[in-house]
Parts: C-alpha cells; structure tokens; sequence
C-alpha cells in the first residue's frame, strides 16, 4: 500500500486539475512531439502513461495540513526539484514543466530533455542517470516539492 501524501488542499487541487487535464491531452501531447511511430515515441508514451498512474495512486492517497510543506513523493510536472550531482557534489534546482509552459521565476527543464524525461516519476533518495549529447551524468534526488 502507497503511503499518505500529506499536502495543502490548494497543492491537491492543483495536482488534481493537472491530472485530469494531462490525462485529457495525453495523445495531443504525444501527437505533437512524436508525430512518427518510432521507438522514441513508444518510450515516452510508456513514460507519459506511467506518469499518469502514479499520479492517479497519489491522489488517492491524499491528506490535507495547511501546514504542509507540499513534499511529494515523486517528480511530477510543475514541481520543484533540487538534485546532486553525485560525482561532483554539485546541487540544482529545476522546476519540470511540459515544452510549451513558460516559467521566469526559475530554472526550468521540459520532459521532452534528457534530463526531464530521466527525472519524471523519480523517488526522493533516487539516483539516476542521464544520457546526454556531452555524456553520462548520475543525479540524486534531494527534494521533491509541489507548487
């Protein structure tokens, strides 16, 4: 059994809106920035469909404090995220949102990045890798937070 979630009502409504609006667009989405059947859209629509049942489970799993610090248990879209570079013991701060969103207030990174498509749906404490066009780089997850 998942455990509890404890957020804000606002955090949850917020979360609960993305859900069914992402759910709503999920083909759109992935019509857009895969427009071929290839191996590359197969691999993100299995990421956009596994993203969309742990925040399905998440949300039944809900309590609400207005003293909550909108912890979650998972990177989600439009969460906050700080990350260790694990062989550097550098630390980033990364807001995950789809392409099309805009967002000045921090830094930013889309799903369709190899970052972005690495840190979806992963687990605070979780070390990942990342492959991309400079090479190989492992991250931790530190803290995972809800807007």
């Amino acid at each position: 059994m998942q455990e509890k979630v404890i957020i804000t009502k606002s955090a949850y409504e917020n979360l609960l809106a993305h859900l069914v609006d992402f759910e709503e667009r999920k083909n759109n989405i992935i019509n857009s920035y895969f427009p071929e059947y290839n191996k590359q859209r197969d691999e993100f629509e299995e990421l956009i469909n596994n993203y969309i049942s742990n925040l399905d489970s998440a949300v039944k799993n809900v309590s609400f404090s207005e003293v909550s610090e909108n912890e979650f248990p998972f990177v989600c879209l439009n969460s906050l995220v700080e990350i260790e570079d694990v062989e550097e013991n550098e630390i980033f701060n990364y807001m995950l949102i789809e392409p099309e969103a805009v967002n000045t207030e921090h830094d930013c990174i889309t799903i369709l990045s190899p970052m972005g498509k690495a840190l979806l749906c992963k687990k605070k404490g979780e070390v990942f890798a990342v492959n991309a066009p400079s090479g190989i780089y492992r991250y931790r997850v530190r803290s995972i937070k809800l807007q």
